[in-house]
Formats: C-alpha cells, sequence, structure tokens
C-alpha cells in the first residue's frame, strides 16, 4: 500500500510558541517497519514544515498557517496516490490538530484510511472511535509496529474482516467498536529496523547549537533521539508511559545500539544522542555494559538523558561509566523533597539517604562538566507546607545546574487520575466533561498554566507562590554565578575533563 505517516503541527493551546521539531522517533520506527514487510512508506513532519515556513502558532484551524500546513499534507496524498494515512498523537495536545487533518483527508478523498496511534489514543480507544466514527478507521493501542504492519497487510489483501482479530488495535466491526488491548510486546527489540531517518531531510532538524554545553567541542547539528530499552517497571501515580510499552522493561543488546549509533555518526556526522529511555538507569549492570561498548568501540560521542532517570541506582561506579562514555547532561526525576510522598504517594522507592549520596559523589569536580537537571512535581493531593519547605531544602542543597517544576496533571488512566475522580479533586471543567477530555483542547494550558489538583490540606495560592519562589531562586543562583544558560555552574571550560579511564567489564559478563 502506499502509506503516509504523519506527525502533526504544534497549536496554541500546547506551546505558545513552535516547537523546536526533533527527529521524530514514532513515526521513523513504524515507517521501517511498514517499510520493511513491502508497503511505499512516506513521511511528513508538519512540525518541520511550519518552522521552515516560519508560521506563527495557529490560534485556530481556519487560520492561514493551518491551511498552508493542511495543503502540503493534501498535495502529498495526491502526488504519491495515499491509501493510508497515519497519524501519531504521542501527546495529548496534539489530538486537535489531528482531528483537523483527519477531517481534511475524508473530505478529501473518503476511500482513504485513517489510524491514529499514541498514548492518548491508546487510553481512550473506545472514545475516540465514538466521537471520530466518520473520521478515524484504527485506532493502534500501544507500540505499534507489529500491529500497523498487519492492518496494511491486510488491507493490501482486501482480508478487512481479520483486522478486528489484531492485537492492540481498535475498530468498528459490523457496526459494534472492538477494542483489542494490548497484551503482546515486542520482547526481541533488536529484531526491529532501525528509524527510517533516511525518508526524512535529516537537514531539516539541525537547529542553531552554538550556546550548547560542548564540552568536547566538536559539532552538534542536532541531538539524535535514541532507545536502548522500552517501558519501566516502576509505577508512579501519575505516569501514563506504560499504556503504551507494557509494565515489563525490555532491552536491545548494547552492540545493537552502538551500530545504530555508529549509522548516525558515518552517515550524517552526528554525534550528540538524546537516550530517551522512559528509565535508562534501572538495571545497572545493563547501563554499564552499553557505556562501556560506546567507549570500547571509541564512538566519541556525547550525549544527554532525555528523561528523568532512576536515581536509586546511581553510584559512583555507574556515573564513571556514564561520563566516560560521554554523557554531558543527567537528567533526575527527583520528584519531591518529602520522602512520603515520593514513596508511599508516588510509589518511587528512593529515599532522601540515597539522594544524599548521590549529592556528595557530584561534589566531586571530576564530575563538573556534566550538567545536572532536576524534574520536580508539586501539588498532589498530599501537598503540605511542611512537604513543600522539603522539596525547597532538597533544590538548595543539591547542586542543580537547572529544573523543571510542574504541578501535578492527573493523566487519565493513571492512579492519580482515579484519586482525584474520587475524592472531587479536580480544578477545571475539562476533566468533568468527556467529549473535553477525550479531545484534549485544554491540556496544554494544564500543562503551562495553573495547578490541576487541589490539595486536601494546601491552598492553590500557597502552591502558586512557592513555585515562583524556586523559579526565583533559580534565576538569581544563575546570575550569580555568571555563567552561560547552558553551562553546568561549576564548570570551568580551560580545564581537561578528568575521564576515570576505567577498565571496562568484559560483554560475557
Amino acid at each position: 500500500m502506499n502509506v503516509l505517516l504523519v506527525y502533526p503541527f504544534a497549536n496554541i493551546e500546547w506551546n505558545d510558541t513552535p516547537e523546536e521539531p526533533r527527529i521524530p522517533l514514532h513515526i521513523t520506527y513504524l515507517g521501517s517497519a511498514a517499510s520493511t514487510a513491502g508497503h511505499n512508506v512516506h513521511l511528513l513532519d508538519l512540525r518541520v514544515e511550519q518552522q521552515k515556513r516560519n508560521l506563527e502558532m495557529p490560534e485556530s484551524f481556519e487560520c492561514e498557517s493551518v491551511r498552508l500546513l493542511t495543503q502540503l499534507m493534501l498535495d502529498k496524498i495526491s502526488e504519491e496516490k495515499i491509501e493510508f494515512v497515519g497519524i501519531n498523537c504521542m501527546y495529548s495536545g496534539l489530538f486537535p490538530p489531528l482531528v483537523h487533518l483527519a477531517k481534511q483527508v475524508k473530505a478529501a478523498n473518503p476511500e482513504i484510511k485513517i489510524s491514529v496511534g499514541g498514548i492518548h489514543p491508546t487510553i481512550y480507544p473506545k472514545e475516540i472511535l465514538e466521537e471520530q466514527k466518520d473520521l478515524i478507521d484504527y485506532v493502534v493501542i500501544g507500540e505499534g509496529e507489529k500491529a500497523l504492519v498487519d492492518i496494511l497487510d491486510h488491507l493490501s489483501e482486501e482480508n478487512h474482516s481479520k483486522i478486528p482479530e489484531i492485537d492492540g488495535v481498535a475498530c468498528y466491526h459490523n457496526g459494534k467498536i472492538v477494542v483489542n488491548e494490548k497484551t503482546n510486546f515486542i520482547e526481541d527489540l533488536d529484531s526491529l529496523k532501525f528509524p527510517s531517518v533516511n525518508m526524512l531531510d535529516i537537514s531539516n532538524y539541525f537547529t542553531d547549537t552554538t550556546g550548547w554545553h560542548n564540552p568536547k567541542g566538536v559539532e552538534i547539528k542536532t541531538p539524535v533521539p535514541i532507545l536502548s530499552s522500552r517501558s519501566c517497571p516502576k509505577q508512579c501515580n501519575f505516569c501514563s508511559m506504560h499504556f503504551v510499552h507494557g509494565k515489563t522493561i525490555r532491552y536491545r543488546s548494547p552492540e545493537n545500539v552502538v551500530t545504530e549509533m555508529k549509522y548516525y555518526i558515518n552517515e550524517f556526522g552526528l554525534r550528540y544522542f538524546n537516550i530517551t529511555d522512559d528509565n535508562l538507569t534501572i538495571n545497572k549492570k545493563k547501563l554499564i555494559r552499553l557505556m562501556d561498548m560506546i567507549v570500547r568501540e571509541n564512538l566519541d560521542i556525547q550525549f544527554s538523558t532525555e528523561n528523568g532517570v532512576f536515581i536509586r541506582t546511581l553510584d559512583e561506579e555507574a556515573v564513571d561509566a556514564m561520563s566516560d562514555a560521554g554523557l554531558v547532561r543527567l537528567h533526575m526525576a527527583f520528584e519531591t523533597g518529602s520522602d512520603y510522598i515520593r514513596n508511599i504517594i508516588i510509589g518511587k522507592g528512593l529515599l532522601n539517604k540515597k539522594i544524599e549520596e548521590l549529592r556528595q559523589i557530584f561534589t566531586k569536580e571530576k564530575y563538573f562538566h556534566i550538567y545536572l537537571y532536576g524534574y520536580f512535581v508539586i501539588g498532589f493531593p498530599e501537598e503540605t507546607e511542611e512537604t513543600l519547605e522539603e522539596t525547597y531544602q532538597l533544590i538548595q542543597s543539591f547542586p542543580l545546574d537547572n529544573l523543571s517544576l510542574f504541578y501535578a496533571i492527573p493523566f487519565p488512566g493513571t492512579s492519580l487520575y482515579s484519586q482525584c475522580e474520587r475524592d472531587g479533586l479536580f480544578i477545571g471543567n475539562h476533566y468533568y466533561d468527556p467529549k473535553s477530555l477525550v479531545n484534549m483542547g485544554s491540556v496544554g494550558q494544564m500543562v503551562k498554566g495553573d495547578p490541576n489538583v487541589q490539595p486536601y490540606n494546601l491552598e492553590i495560592s500557597k502552591l502558586v507562590a512557592f513555585r515562583e519562589k524556586v523559579m526565583k531562586y533559580l534565576a538569581d543562583t544563575r546570575t550569580e554565578a555568571d555563567v552561560p544558560p547552558s553551562s553546568p555552574l561549576r564548570y570551568d571550560p580551560s580545564k581537561p575533563i578528568s575521564y576515570t579511564q576505567r577498565i571496562p567489564i568484559a560483554m560475557s559478563a
């Protein structure tokens, strides 16, 4: 089949300014799977088209920028005689643009089949099919490589009756909605072909990185996203990622990951990687094996950990291995300074005692080149003035270079959502309107704006004041240090990096 996989444009509800596009892993993995199965696949990243043309953020779907982006998609469909369109909705805020694009596709050619996938459709397959019955033919639940190929194969063979039997697919069958929950996840991740970045003009993702932290002083054209594993065995009460990747973590071999890195290095001259695992450090032994192979193969890369890593497994040996392999930016998921909220409420399994051990490790000069970034979440139902103060003390004591401080968001399907629904803690009408919830038009404001949950024993005004206090402290700290925004506060670029020169463990260990 002739297939078009689309990453939607951003709209004003989700962001005040256009995203700086990154290479999209989701549609490139899907494109690779479908192409390998013999289908004629094309990719279209409308974020790139939005940026290339310097288009304003659309405030409505009737504006000129949306018209231009939509027409680009329709022209591609016409030129390539597209029969099937898959639209990515990795984040809930992309769902309104997705619906708009689906409407335009069906208006141009009602015979084209449309499939959607990502976290939001995975949580709401039945509701989406009910709300968008005339637009969306299939919802792919969870990781989509196998399901997408099965759909395309059955459509090509005109064996439509088999589609409702596919694992991880929701659709209409004989006038009724059939939802097959995802039960079979890809165990052998090495069996997957590398993401099909060759279907994109990768130069569209090159960006100005002159201000980036770059201790090796190499050219950074764009950060390359790469996965060494899928899923996370932890079950934090606010996280919805396991709906897509399942509850069991699965790994690629170090050899497979390094081979992919070599592909980007040799084909495109790209040496800066964002390792985007849900939890890169959860298994220390596997982490060190990967880091040691990067060193053994002399890749000479730099990398960051895009998502917050699991701190409990970090010790000096693990940090040494990561530093030697090229770690320059470490994102850590502290969540809060309260042991009670972090462990009893969230379910993190991380004590302040361990955080203190890590703080002492990062006081050593050999790690000053690593940019330390913290993730914090405030506003859980159990939040109090005392727990906020514990968080502030942690922020002050740990040698962080920057941080993100989010209000807790009760995403549908999480235990936090169930708790807020049960106890009437939602702030905002969008939580009570099923249609609004599914369509998620206001999710961007949920992320950017005011608190979303009313704590049991804390005024909302105190949450807002606390966030302002932390942001001021952070700004004052960086101003006092007088270093570039992207540079670690304690890093002296005139001094060489002190790598440990540790002996890599045997690959058979």
